[in-house]
């Protein structure tokens, strides 16, 4: 039997890993047990999948120097229906903007508000109408935090920052938004590259591709709630800068055309050695 080895390649330059068994099959005429998981089992699957989802789409569409806002309310604190509709003019007034100028309007929104006031968390692809954007909802609303996304390309803690509050309530009946998070049809999601290797690679300790270590803090190992069979998950973070290798490269090879110019300016230099003097 065989495991299924699946790669997502992020813009970042990290590398999500997933290792698990491949899909059951017959063994000598008998169907592979059932497992009927328990609701806290799927819900967990369900809540840990969602939070890769969405870290997987930040690495992949969000980097240095883009903005991650915290819209917040003055004043008496507003109904959840009352910011929904907020939260919904603001997203709709940036994309009329953007679309007009054409530029691109992509963003991630989650909304907290159990045990603190209701606020939103939402981050924004970078453009030069940012004030413009801050300030639409600081005239109706409250103040609006902007620090920007650092260049270490690892943005994981972000996310489950942005995550853990709306696990808890997006079931809720009043809730703002039915989902876990919410984002822009435009995001693009990175492809998934798979490869069949030994299922050893699924109790072994992971191993780094070529420029890339993993991150030991990311190695996750459990079981499918639905196939009882084990799995991992872990994340590879790029070790080397290819930039500063190319321009290396490019360097050096930049002055080795200095050298052969130099070389074909000067032939009667050249002939006038004799190679095979000792001295």
């Amino acid at each position: 039997m065989a495991a299924i080895k699946e790669l997502i390649i992020t813009n970042s330059g990290m590398i999500f890993t997933k290792i698990f068994f491949a899909r059951n099959r017959k063994v000598e005429g008998k169907r592979a047990a059932k497992h009927a998981p328990t609701v806290e089992q799927v819900e967990k699957i369900n809540r840990r999948n969602s939070l890769r989802d969405m870290t997987i789409k930040v690495h992949h569409n969000f980097s240095q120097g883009d903005h991650w806002l915290t819209l917040t309310y003055e004043g008496d604190e507003p109904t959840k229906a009352y910011a929904q509709k907020e939260i919904k003019r603001f997203i709709d007034r940036i994309r009329r903007k953007r679309k007009a100028s054409g530029k691109a309007f992509k963003w991630i929104l989650v909304t907290e508000y159990e045990n603190k006031r209701i606020h939103h968390h939402i981050l924004i692809n970078d453009a030069d109408d940012i004030q413009d954007i801050v300030s639409s909802w600081q005239e109706r609303n409250g103040l609006v935090p902007d620090p920007l996304l650092d260049g270490t390309g690892d943005y994981r803690k972000l996310c489950e920052y942005m995550h853990k509050e709306t696990s808890k309530t997006f079931r809720d009946e009043d809730s703002p938004s039915k989902l876990r998070y919410t984002c822009s049809r435009n995001l693009i999601v990175p492809k998934v590259y798979r490869e069949e290797v030994s299922v050893l690679e699924v109790f072994e300790d992971p191993k780094p591709e070529k420029g890339y270590a993993v991150d030991p803090d990311s190695v996750y190992r459990a079981e499918n709630p639905f196939t009882g069979r084990p799995y991992i998950e872990y994340v590879l973070k790029p070790t080397a800068k290819p930039r500063k290798r190319y321009n290396n490269k490019k360097k050096t090879k930049y002055k080795n055309r200095l050298y052969t110019a130099w070389l074909r300016e000067h032939k009667e230099i050249q002939t006038e050695f004799n190679f095979d003097s000792p001295f």
